[in-house]
C-alpha cells in the first residue's frame, strides 16, 4: 500500500511536470486521426471528394486526476474541384493547462495524373493557453516560481503541409506550428519551443473481397525535446459501411475502434485504449467517440481515399 501511494505521487508530479513542458508540442494526438485531420496537415483541407462536418471528444487515462480531456469541432469544404477550406475548433485541459485554439486551412490540389494528386496548403491560427501553477501543490513553501500562473494571452501561429494521393494511396508531411509560443509574464524559451517538430503519416485501402476492404496507416509525430510518437493503426470495413480493428500507440497504448457509416451520410465512431507502460497500475482505460456528418457529393466521381478509415 505504501509504494502504492509512493508511485502515485510520483507519478501526479510527473504528469504535470511533462504537461507543462510538452503543451505546445501541437494538437493532442487521436485514435481516430479522420476526425482530427485538419489538425493533422492544413493540405487535407478540400482533399476528399465531398464536405463535412465532424466532432470528437476524448476522455484520456480515466481515474487519474488532470488527465487530458479534449474535445474537437471542424468543418472540411471541397469550394472547388482543385481547392478546399478547412476549419478547426478545439478545447484541450491537461494538468494545470488550458487550451483553447482556432483554425483556418486553405488547400490547392494539383492533379499530376489521371491517378494521382498533390495537395499544398497552409493554415491560420489563433490560440489562449494558460498553466494554472497556482493550482499545483509543492513541497516547497511558498515557490516563488509558482506564485502566478503562466498565460499566452491571444497568439498567432501559422503552419504548412503536403499531400500525395490517389484513390488507393495516400502520404502527408506538415509543420503545424512555424512560430514560438511566448507567455506574457514569463521567459519560457529554454522549456517550449514549438517551430521544431513535424507530422508525417501514410496509409492505403486494399481490397481483400467484395465486402472487406483493408485501410492500415502510420501517423509519426516527432517534437524537439518530447518522446518520439508512432501510431499503428489497421482498419477493416465490411460493406463499407461498418469499420473495425485495432490501433497501438508506440510504448503507450493499444486499443480498439468501431465505426457505422450510416447511408454514407452520418457516421459513429467509437475508440477504446489500454495503456500498455506503467499507467495502467492507476489508469486502465482512456475513451473517444467520434461522429460526422457528410454532405451529398455533386459527383460520383472520386479521386480521394478514405483517410485513415
Amino acid at each position: 500500500m505504501k509504494n502504492n501511494k509512493i508511485f502515485n505521487c510520483v507519478l501526479a508530479i510527473t504528469f504535470s511536470c511533462s504537461a507543462f513542458v510538452t503543451f505546445t508540442q501541437g494538437d493532442p494526438n487521436f485514435r481516430q486521426n479522420q476526425f482530427n485531420i485538419l489538425m493533422l496537415n492544413p493540405a487535407q483541407a478540400g482533399a476528399n471528394s465531398y464536405s463535412e462536418i465532424s466532432a470528437l471528444a476524448v476522455n484520456q487515462w480515466v481515474g487519474i486526476p488532470g488527465a487530458p480531456k479534449t474535445y474537437t469541432a471542424s468543418g472540411n469544404f471541397k469550394v472547388m474541384d482543385n481547392f478546399g477550406v478547412g476549419v478547426a475548433l478545439l478545447g484541450d485541459q491537461y494538468g494545470p493547462v488550458n487550451l483553447t485554439k482556432s483554425d483556418i486551412n486553405l488547400a490547392y490540389h494539383l492533379k499530376l495524373s489521371e491517378n494521382w494528386k498533390f495537395g499544398l496548403g497552409i493554415r491560420m491560427s489563433i490560440s489562449n493557453t494558460t498553466v494554472n501553477l497556482t493550482e499545483l501543490s509543492t513541497i516547497v513553501d511558498n515557490d516563488p516560481y509558482m506564485q502566478s500562473n503562466l498565460r499566452t494571452g491571444i497568439a498567432f501561429n501559422a503552419g504548412f503541409g503536403g499531400l500525395l494521393y490517389s484513390k488507393k494511396f495516400y502520404a502527408g508531411f506538415a509543420m503545424p506550428q512555424l512560430a514560438k509560443t511566448n507567455f506574457l509574464n514569463s521567459n519560457m524559451t529554454n522549456f517550449v519551443d514549438t517551430r521544431k517538430g513535424f507530422i508525417a503519416y501514410v496509409g492505403g485501402c486494399f481490397k481483400l473481397n467484395n465486402r472487406l476492404d483493408l485501410r492500415p496507416n502510420i501517423v509519426s509525430r516527432y517534437v524537439s525535446g518530447t518522446p518520439y510518437n508512432l501510431d499503428v493503426n489497421t482498419i477493416l470495413s465490411f460493406n463499407k459501411n461498418f469499420d473495425f480493428g485495432v490501433t497501438y500507440q508506440w510504448q503507450s497504448g493499444l486499443g480498439a475502434i468501431v465505426g457505422y457509416d450510416i447511408k454514407q451520410k452520418f457516421y459513429v465512431g467509437y475508440s477504446f485504449s489500454y495503456p500498455v507502460n506503467q499507467l495502467n497500475r492507476v489508469t486502465t482505460q482512456t475513451h473517444e467517440l467520434a461522429l460526422r456528418f457528410r454532405f451529398p457529393q455533386k459527383s460520383n466521381r472520386s479521386q480521394s481515399p478514405r483517410f485513415f478509415i
